[in-house]
């Protein structure tokens, strides 16, 4: 089965360039937030799976019934649908970003699968959901370690 997808505008295309040439040229200041750090590992992540052969579809996509609900990253690989959580942590964390989804955590990421699902016209025949842990250096000066989980154990046995 064909996935149909729609090019985004050229708005994003201008919107993801600046945001290249902003990381890029000035890279993570060492005193950044935490949403700005937020903002640099999506954009890191996005690089990475792109380098792996993923098209992202969407990013930071909101369920238009409910806000609060969001999914970081929507991603097609080969025929597979892929949804990505992106958890940017310091390299120094007691926790990885793995393990910092809580169970809440994720019963909310499936109630925003269900909702994205449920609001496409043809539903996808395979689909899963992927983490990528971004390690922010302490410093700002080191380099990214990223890793991928794929195809994590969130979606009930029925829900396919």
């Amino acid at each position: 089965m064909a996935l149909n997808f729609r090019f985004p505008p050229i708005r994003d295309y201008l919107r993801e360039f600046a945001e290249t040439l902003r990381w890029r040229l000035h890279g993570l200041s060492v005193d950044a937030d935490q949403a700005e750090r937020g903002r640099f590992g999506e954009w890191s992540a996005r690089r990475f799976l792109l380098r792996k052969g993923f098209y992202v579809i969407d990013r930071n996509w909101r369920n238009p019934n409910d806000r609060r609900d969001e999914i970081d990253l929507i991603c097609k690989d080969r025929e597979v649908l892929a949804f990505v959580e992106v958890r940017a942590r310091n390299a120094s964390a007691r926790t990885t970003g793995y393990e910092s989804i809580s169970p809440r955590k994720k019963k909310s990421l499936l109630k925003s699968f269900k909702a994205y699902l449920n609001r496409r016209k043809e539903r996808p025949e395979h689909f899963r959901f992927d983490v990528v842990e971004i390690d922010l250096p302490a410093d700002g000066m080191g380099k990214l370690e990223i890793f991928h989980h794929e195809n994590v154990a969130l979606f009930p046995p029925r829900f396919h």
